[in-house]
């Protein structure tokens, strides 16, 4: 069989979270004054900041009943809030909406079109960063269960090149996640004894449309693939998939003004100012962020043993 139903369905549930999430996120956005974009935004970051914690909660709280349900209760309870703290700092992917834009209209396109440039930039941070959510919290529940071994990526079409070569592959719990902006993967726990194949690469592209194929691969690379070429390797010359690690993420942003007099220098303190410590910590509590805490791969990576790995979740307060 392939991979079980019930992690497809749960990978489904998380990109419908993700997506509601987005959809509100960006009516906050298109609320926005387009004659005072700054102080606009400034001024309704903070619900939207609201929206994307509300979103990555709900995303993570599905983990610990499905994982139960699955392989059984593990040695603590997931804490969502944990997981969704854990998927980053806010301020950043707030800002950089409104800097898109701002730069758009500095390089001389309309008012329209650069409010929607920062539209769907924030939409696909606000994806990324529910699906992250869910993320954490189903590795640190995996963790907590010493009957998983494993976790397989979990790849439902429609999906990119990239996430396709590596559907149904097995990682041991110390390998993070890969994923790019808005990737809406997921994992499926895998225990000693499990019978069920690995969704190939292979069988998703012959599951897909020519339409589907053309779009993830591109015209030539879809020929090239449909005539025996290795997939991996026409995927890999074209891109390759970024790897994100701990907190923060890699995503397709602008470099512009992001100098000490810079557009983003100058900015972020003030931004961060207008929407206090209710999603970007300031002051004392910046301060306090400041300690490393470890993602929930790396956990079981720096454990002696499958205990340690579990104290250190409690510690770290994945799980409680």
């Amino acid at each position: 069989m392939s991979v079980p139903a019930e992690a497809q369905a749960h990978q489904a549930e998380r990109a419908v979270q993700a997506a509601t999430t987005a959809a509100a996120v960006r009516a906050v956005w298109g609320s926005v004054d387009p004659e005072d974009l700054e102080s606009s935004w400034l001024t309704h970051a903070a619900v939207a900041a609201e929206l994307i914690r509300a979103g990555q909660i709900a995303a993570a709280s599905t983990a610990e009943a499905w994982l139960t349900q699955e392989t059984g209760p593990g040695e603590g309870a997931v804490d969502p809030a944990a997981a969704a703290a854990a998927a980053g700092d806010l301020t950043g992917p707030l800002l950089y909406p409104l800097l898109v834009s701002l730069n758009r209209l500095r390089r001389g396109f309309s008012v329209a079109t650069s409010i929607l440039s920062g539209a769907a930039f924030l939409e696909m941070v606000t994806r990324s960063l529910v699906a992250d959510a869910g993320r954490i919290a189903d590795m640190a529940g995996m963790i907590a269960r010493p009957r998983v071994v494993s976790y397989v990526r979990v790849v439902q079409l429609p999906a990119c090149a990239r996430c396709i070569i590596l559907a149904g592959r097995e990682y041991t719990l110390s390998d993070g996640f890969l994923r790019h902006p808005r990737c809406d993967c997921a994992l499926a726990p895998r225990r000693p004894g499990d019978t069920w194949e690995l969704a190939s690469p292979t069988s998703l592209f012959e599951e897909m449309t020519a339409a589907q194929q053309r779009r993830a691969f591109g015209e030539a690379g879809m020929k090239a693939i449909a005539a025996g070429a290795d997939m991996g390797q026409v995927v890999n010359a074209r891109r390759g998939m970024t790897t994100a690690t701990r907190y923060r993420r890699t995503v397709k942003a602008t470099t512009e003004g992001t100098t000490r007099r810079g557009l983003y220098a100058s900015r972020r303190k003030k931004f961060e100012k207008a929407a206090g410590v209710r999603f970007g910590e300031t002051g004392k509590a910046r301060a306090r962020a400041t300690a490393v805490r470890l993602m929930p791969e790396e956990i079981f990576r720096q454990a002696d043993d499958r205990d340690h790995a579990i104290r250190l979740l409690k510690k770290y307060a994945y799980i409680v």
